[in-house]
């Protein structure tokens, strides 16, 4: 495979007021669930970036053939996320590798399909490739998960705090693939109340 899958599921869950990557709907995970997918979409490897409850984190998917990395400055922001699971993939094992898709554990509308639709559409790893959706206020918006070329890797490496990779993203030449419900994410209670009512599908 020439796609690595990079989840990011080291953050804290401030607004959530208990660890979004742990919580379960019929018995599974949203980080394995996300992990799944990547591994489900032929992503290899696939690494598990872990921060916040890294130990928990780290059991919740030790039955999936996946690599957990400690992201030690998660609490600064995803940017840091982002950067570490490149540096990861600048190892000289990793040589074959020709992009990155990232995706986080908090949209449960994303699903194996749709990583595997921004893999073809990529080339395989040839061309950046980002998920669009209608933002809350029935704006476009252009974001993750993405797959990102390992030409896009060395302004990866550079983020830090909060910063994303959106920068990059929302660049012309970026191709898109539709993400229906890809606006809804958990990240307050209500958000999870109402996606466990429809048991883990996009309310």
């Amino acid at each position: 495979m020439t796609v690595a899958g990079v989840l990011l599921a080291a953050g804290g869950s401030r607004r959530l007021g208990s660890p979004k990557q742990l919580l379960k709907v019929n018995g599974v995970t949203l980080v394995e669930r996300a992990a799944r997918h990547l591994v489900e979409a032929g992503c290899a490897p696939v690494l598990v970036i872990i921060g916040a409850d890294a130990a928990d984190v780290r059991d919740a998917v030790s039955m999936l053939a996946v690599q957990c990395v400690e992201n030690a400055d998660w609490e600064r922001g995803m940017g840091t996320s982002i950067a570490r699971a490149v540096t990861q993939l600048n190892d000289v094992r990793f040589t074959g590798i020709r992009a990155a898709l990232i995706a986080t554990c908090d949209m449960p509308t994303v699903t194996a399909d749709h990583l595997r639709s921004l893999i073809e559409t990529s080339n395989h790893g040839a061309e950046r490739v980002a998920s669009a959706y209608a933002g809350p206020d029935g704006g476009a918006v252009v974001g993750i998960p993405a797959v990102l070329p390992r030409a896009d890797w060395p302004t990866l490496a550079e983020l830090d705090g909060d910063q994303g990779a959106r920068g990059l993203l929302r660049d012309s030449r970026t191709l898109t693939v539709s993400l229906r419900h890809g606006n809804f994410d958990l990240d307050t209670p209500d958000d999870v109340a109402a996606w466990r009512a429809t048991d883990g599908a996009s309310p």
